[in-house]
């Protein structure tokens, strides 16, 4: 993590624009071409749910307006993002917040995932995410092919955390489609960026489908 140095940032300006508005967050929803993936999960022996958020996180540490947060005064720019999610486990219907390190590796982060799921006790483990920031928030919607979403706030407009949801897959034109909404702060993001995020998840998509990690 590195502190900005906001009398030489490009994006002064724009920051201080939108640091002004009541809601400064805006939403973006598209279908994302997954074809072949639930194949590479089964493959993988890993879940069709753990894959995309390991090719989201990866995705989203390319793009470094997704990785700007608030600090007071201060912007901050981290090195890296780490995913905390909502995982039902089989059998109940309240979901648990699980939250882990992101490991580059995908066998190693699918371990990770499955170990902290496993010890889980509580629905909601604040320890993990008290005194950081360095996250995005995931939630999955497998019932429901929509074609937009919005997610839960606290009314705090320097919150720059984005969030991610996806939905049920659908096919269409032969492919596999994949709902899927991304939150974000626009004191930091704006839709050049959001574009980049997109480009670089079918780029992730792409790299992992034939098997080649």
């Amino acid at each position: 993590m590195k502190e900005i140095d906001l009398s030489s940032w490009a994006r002064r300006e724009h920051f201080s624009f939108f640091r002004r508005a009541d809601l400064p967050f805006y939403n973006v929803s598209v279908n994302v071409d997954v074809t072949g993936l639930r194949d590479t999960a089964r493959k993988r022996r890993i879940s069709f749910n753990t894959l995309l958020i390991y090719l989201t996180v990866r995705a989203m540490n390319r793009v470094e307006n997704l990785r700007y947060r608030c600090r007071g005064d201060a912007v901050v720019l981290h090195e890296r993002l780490h995913p905390s999610f909502a995982h039902l486990k089989e059998g109940e219907e309240l979901f648990r917040l699980i939250t882990v390190d992101f490991a580059d590796d995908l066998l190693a982060f699918d371990q990770l995932v499955k170990a902290e799921i496993a010890k889980s006790t509580h629905y909601f483990n604040l320890e993990k995410l008290a005194g950081r920031d360095d996250f995005v928030f995931i939630s999955s919607l497998p019932w429901v092919s929509f074609t937009s979403v919005d997610h839960t706030l606290s009314l705090k407009r320097d919150d720059g955390i984005p969030r991610v949801s996806w939905g049920k897959c659908f096919d269409a034109d032969g492919k596999t489609q994949l709902p899927y909404n991304i939150q974000v702060n626009h004191m930091f993001v704006d839709g050049i960026h959001v574009g980049r995020f997109f480009d670089a998840l079918a780029s992730e998509i792409g790299h992992i489908r034939p098997g080649i990690i």
